[in-house]
């Protein structure tokens, strides 16, 4: 391409939709094969790179004819898409996060690619359906779908695979030449299925793993309330539809600024839901619902079809038949009762005893949306009152049972570092800010499993379950965690357990309670230091014999430097602005991979060290050579 065009000169073509082209990127001063997409201008064209996948805007001056000897190679890129998920929030485009989260996460990354097609598909399906895996800071392998999933930026799209014992295995590699800019190496694997003993125990590995991630918490039985019908035998009302069984329903005037009151806060609350799990859905269950007209409302499922489910409108009355992912089992305004009055003709039967269509259209051209003088007729019965009673009474017996009620606990016990002035090993566990990190002893475990052997000594418990490390012992409660009870005191400073992103169960505590609609609460895992946002389901109460161990991580202030008096970074740490982002991205450089020690300067409560890598340098210093901090003698 350079050898071609580096000496070529502009000349004027009439581009037009799909010709190939060259094109100069002028800050790389490189040619590239591309292909036009559109006229945005007389002098701007939209064109694609194919060989590397990327779309921009150029001037004309940019382009020159493709010669023909260069359209002969085949491109470079494929274009994939990635199988078996669909965009989160209910719509069929994804969003700009989830698109900036991809980015981040895959270009320039070194990738395994497995295309998902069989031999009786057609391979040349565009684009490639594929599975991308890759490695994560840790070094663990990751599926980038699994990824988009637990973000809460993709649901799971099921998707049916055609077995056939007459496929054979094989692995092909595929090597696509890519240029080394804006580039992801892959290795492609293209896997067909076998009936061999291996490639059973695969396929079943996958069938027992699909099942197990579909199966489910125990749900909530509890409903919205019914209607509040007005204490008075005349009441004015609107029509806000008619059912197929010629049921009227009804919004009481007096309440229609309630329920617009209602509605609206809904929409302002509900911006985003949290990712739903496979769920199943059973007919009278609860549920909030979004409508064909993207708000949400309150409903009730009446009926499951397949991968669709009609639900009702519990305020407006109608129902609809939508898919699954339109709904989401949560109560919203449980303690308001529906708006919506259900009625029928007084001595009123139809012909048949059932209501035919034509009486039904009828029905709804005369009543629907209209507003009407509503007289009861017929009073609710005892028998009516006394199940409203048994399906909504609030029994505050059972809020206190001993089922549902969390311990006390005492708070945890602290870590404590050496006397000042002493070095020892540590590990930092969590970064806040450059001058304020989370640390934990190197030592601890050690320092743990001999306090352990004293106390059973001294209480005569049982020495296996008393010697064992903290890591034990939770990997031991994780085993079993389906079977805690779950939290339901949240006060400050409770010890609980609480889910982190990799699906394991760690000791934390309450810090704050974010919101309400829905109910999420601030955690701090104080073991690491770190925080996050959980949601109830997370959240369990911790056996009490995970609270002898010390919590591991320690705050502390880092000594020798302090923020600079003058710093050019122009984005600051929202929630500790004295810092720049560049000033802590370059302290995590500093401290990652590296083994640290610790002298103590200064006692609790504000704990104070200065921290040295392996040749006793410290770790601040690149940041005072780079002018992202001042020293602080």
């Amino acid at each position: 391409m350079i050898a071609a065009y580096e000496n070529s000169k502009w000349e004027p073509v009439k581009w037009e939709n799909d010709m190939h082209c060259a094109v100069k990127i002028q800050d790389k001063n490189q040619w590239r094969r591309g292909q036009i997409i559109r006229m945005v201008t007389d002098t701007l064209v939209e064109v694609l790179l194919y060989d590397v996948g990327v779309e921009l805007v150029v001037n004309v001056d940019c382009l020159r004819k493709l010669q023909e000897n260069l359209k002969t190679m085949g491109r470079l890129s494929l274009e994939c898409s990635l199988v078996d998920i669909r965009p989160a929030g209910g719509s069929d485009k994804w969003t700009a996060t989830a698109c900036d989260c991809l980015s981040l996460y895959l270009t320039g990354a070194v990738a395994t690619i497995i295309l998902q097609v069989d031999s009786e598909e057609n391979n040349t399906t565009w684009p490639l359906p594929v599975k991308i895996f890759c490695r994560d800071e840790k070094g663990e392998r990751v599926d980038v779908s699994k990824y988009l999933i637990k973000k809460g930026l993709a649901l799971r799209e099921r998707r049916i695979n055609k077995l056939d014992n007459s496929h054979s295995l094989s692995e092909k590699s595929l090597e696509v030449p890519l240029e080394q800019e804006d580039s992801v190496v892959t290795n492609c694997i293209k896997t067909n299925f076998d009936p061999d003993k291996k490639a059973a125990d695969i396929i079943s590995e996958q069938k027992v793993s699909e099942f197990q991630e579909e199966i489910l918490e125990p749900r909530t039985t509890r409903g919205y309330k019914p209607p509040a019908i007005p204490n008075m035998k005349v009441f004015e009302a609107t029509v806000s539809c008619v059912g197929d069984d010629g049921t009227i329903f009804v919004v009481p005037k007096l309440s229609e600024f309630e329920l617009i009151k209602m509605t609206n806060e809904i929409q302002s609350n509900l911006k985003c839901l949290g990712l739903l799990e496979p769920y199943f859905w059973k007919k009278g269950e609860a549920c909030a619902v979004r409508g064909s007209d993207t708000l949400w409302y309150r409903g009730k499922v009446m009926e499951v079809v397949g991968g669709a489910v009609r639900v009702q409108y519990l305020d407006h009355g109608f129902t609809e038949k939508i898919p699954q992912c339109h709904l989401y089992p949560i109560l919203l305004y449980p303690d308001i009762p529906q708006f919506c009055i259900p009625c029928q003709l007084h001595n009123t039967t139809p012909v048949g005893n059932v209501w035919q269509p034509d009486a039904i259209e009828v029905l709804q051209h005369l009543l629907s949306k209209r507003e009407v003088d509503v007289h009861i007729m017929k009073p609710r019965s005892d028998h009516d009152k006394k199940y409203e009673e048994e399906q909504w009474e609030i029994r505050f017996e059972e809020l206190l049972s001993s089922e549902t009620d969390t311990p006390l606990l005492p708070p945890y016990l602290s870590s404590s570092l050496p006397s000042p002035g002493e070095l020892c090993a540590v590990q930092v566990k969590h970064v806040v800010s450059p001058n304020e990190v989370y640390i934990c002893l190197d030592s601890i475990e050690t320092y743990n499993q001999s306090n352990q052997h004293s106390d059973t000594d001294d209480s005569g418990v049982s020495g296996e379950l008393e010697s064992e490390s903290l890591d034990e012992a939770l990997q031991r409660v994780n085993k079993k965690v389906e079977a805690l009870p779950p939290l339901t005191d949240f006060r400050t400073e409770m010890p609980c357990l609480a889910e982190y992103d990799d699906g394991l169960w760690y000791r934390a505590k309450i810090v704050s309670i974010k919101e309400f609609n829905p109910l999420s609460i601030l955690v701090q895992f104080v073991d690491y230091g770190s925080t996050a946002k959980l949601t109830l389901n997370r959240l369990c109460q911790i056996p009490p014999h995970l609270m002898r161990y010390p919590a591991r991580a320690i705050k502390v202030l880092l000594a020798g430097f302090k923020p600079p008096l003058r710093d050019l970074g122009e984005t600051r740490i929202p929630y500790c602005p004295k810092w720049s982002m560049e000033a802590l991205w370059a302290m995590i450089d500093c401290l990652q991979g590296k083994q640290l020690y610790a002298v103590s300067m200064a006692p609790a409560p504000e704990q104070t060290v200065t921290l040295y890598d392996d040749e006793q340098h410290p770790v601040h210093m690149p940041l005072v050579e780079m002018g992202l901090a001042d020293k602080d003698e």
